[in-house]
């Protein structure tokens, strides 16, 4: 009976360090996301000249969770009068939860916010693509880590319920 909880102990904490790696392995492919939903919104307004909720409609058609949801909440926040800067702000703390993308990122994310809706397209467009050259590079950077930390996370999961156990013993 004690090996059946010794084993649970190790697979339960190595499920946690999987879990976490999981995570670690999700923030690149969910900043490369972003950043082709960026390049989508920026032909919407620049190209397109489409106000900023028929933008966020169609950017909600085009994406997969999680940004799905984020765009939907700013065509919502944006249809019931609220402003582009406040609306980014509402949507980006709502969403954080639900993301595996870091403090720095997000801080890249609300920086898009700033512009929204408050200059020409012109302006608009250079926000837009400084916003995609920053994560970009955010993403590069994820990308290198994310192999290796994955990887540390696995093992450090199973080899904390192994110490665990050995503790016990």
């Amino acid at each position: 009976m004690l090996v059946i909880g010794y084993l649970g102990l190790i697979i339960g904490f190595g499920s946690l360090g999987l879990l976490q790696a999981m995570r670690i392995r999700k923030r690149p492919r969910e900043i490369r996301e972003f950043v082709q939903a960026l390049v989508l919104l920026d032909t919407e307004i620049y190209w397109g000249a489409t106000p900023l909720p028929a933008a966020f409609s169609v950017l909600k058609e085009w994406t997969e969770s999680p940004w799905k949801e984020f765009f939907g909440k700013l065509e919502q926040y944006l249809r019931r009068g609220e402003n582009a800067w406040t609306s980014w702000e509402k949507a980006c703390k709502e969403q954080q939860k639900k993301t595996c993308l870091l403090d720095e990122d997000w801080g890249i994310i609300r920086g898009i916010g700033k512009g929204l809706g408050r200059s020409d397209r012109c302006e608009q467009h250079k926000n837009l693509e400084l916003a995609q050259k920053q994560l970009a590079h955010a993403d590069e950077k994820a990308r290198l880590q994310a192999d290796s930390k994955a990887k540390m996370w696995s093992y450090l999961g199973f080899l904390g319920g192994m110490v665990i156990v050995i503790f016990i013993m």
